[in-house]
């Protein structure tokens, strides 16, 4: 009997002993999902917390996007007026927002309104009543036995360096036609003019000689006259191809032109390499030591009063030159048998140099 209930009480403990091992067991499970719930809810704490800063960080960018299109917005069209301003500015043709402003005048109203601070501008159509025809007279071409050269091409220091036996043919040929022309009435109007008035501004864009051949021959440097401002250069004269004799601030040494009809290409004749014309080419850069460009413009400043002849503006200079005065407000009068200058305090005189020069500048 006693056995019996010892046997009872030996099984009754190991069942107490697997009850407890379970409860523990549960335990320990309970403790390992309140650890891991803990982490997970911690994990979601930290992810909302960065949901939380992504959303402030797209809310800032969404703002950022918001004043930089504003800011964007406002610098271009700043930018887009001020384009429209210099396109406006920079432009003798009268547009839609540029209206055209230019009066016709007889010569004896535009007289009243020349001073003494006048520069005069003069184009190629200065010449053409001597017998030297216009680019626009020769539609744009040079015509050599049955090849036709665009004047564009030609005119350009690529075109001399590339085919220098065309190039000079045309140059011997334009030299021998303008040394066989005489100053016309225009001409000597201007020259006129320039006596009477020291502190006018002569500006030539031809290269004939026909102006210059008719003033007093004092020069600043062989080949550049002190009392007028050639700018394209002079047909006359040439230069070293490779500048050997170069100076930053001083002017270029020009030579005579050695006599073309022997069908040689001009040598400078300080390092034997092959010449160039004292013309500004089509592709060559504007600089003080080739035409003085820094005076001039300085100089023009102080004038208020400029009459353009013969010139339709086509070369960077000339048309910079006359948008200076638009912009000033200053007195630019025309003389063209077609004007291009449409706004501006600009007024015309329709009509030919020769006729109108000797009369208006008188």
């Amino acid at each position: 009997m006693d056995q019996k209930v010892q046997e009872q009480e030996e099984e009754l403990d190991e069942k107490q002993l697997q009850e407890k091992m379970r409860y523990e067991k549960i335990q320990q499970e309970i403790q390992e999902s309140q650890d891991r719930s803990t982490e997970t809810l911690q994990k979601m704490k930290l992810t909302f917390q960065t949901i939380d800063d992504v959303q402030e960080q797209a809310r800032s960018t969404v703002d950022n996007i918001d004043n930089f299109q504003k800011t964007f917005s406002v610098t271009m069209d700043k930018l887009l007026e001020s384009i429209g301003k210099s396109l406006i500015s920079n432009s003798i043709r009268a547009s839609e927002h540029n209206p055209k402003t230019a009066l016709e005048l007889t010569i004896n109203e535009a007289k009243q309104l020349i001073t003494k601070n006048t520069v005069i501008l003069c184009g190629s159509g200065l010449s053409q009543a001597s017998g030297i025809p216009t680019s626009k007279e020769q539609n744009g071409v040079w015509i050599q036995g049955e090849c036709n050269y665009p004047l564009s091409k030609l005119k350009t220091k690529d075109f001399l360096v590339d085919y220098p036996e065309i190039y000079w043919e045309w140059h011997k040929q334009f030299k021998k036609l303008a040394e066989d022309k005489i100053p016309n009435a225009g001409h000597l109007a201007i020259k006129n003019f320039k006596e009477k008035n020291k502190d006018a501004l002569i500006v030539n864009l031809s290269i004939d000689n026909l102006l210059v051949s008719i003033f007093e021959s004092e020069e600043i440097n062989y080949g550049y006259n002190k009392q007028i401002y050639e700018i394209n250069g002079n047909i006359k004269y040439m230069r070293c191809l490779y500048e050997c004799t170069f100076q930053e601030a001083e002017l270029m040494t020009v030579y005579d032109i050695p006599d073309l009809e022997l069908n040689e290409i001009p040598k400078c004749p300080i390092c034997g390499s092959k010449g160039r014309p004292h013309l500004l080419l089509l592709d060559d850069e504007i600089l003080d030591e080739n035409c003085r460009i820094t005076e001039i413009q300085e100089l023009s400043k102080k004038y208020d009063t400029i009459i353009v002849i013969g010139s339709t503006l086509q070369t960077h200079f000339a048309k910079t030159m006359v948008c200076e005065f638009i912009k000033k407000k200053a007195t630019i009068i025309e003389i063209n048998p077609e004007p291009v200058i449409e706004v501006g305090n600009t007024f015309w005189l329709i009509g030919k140099s020769e006729e109108i020069l000797p009369e208006l500048l008188d």
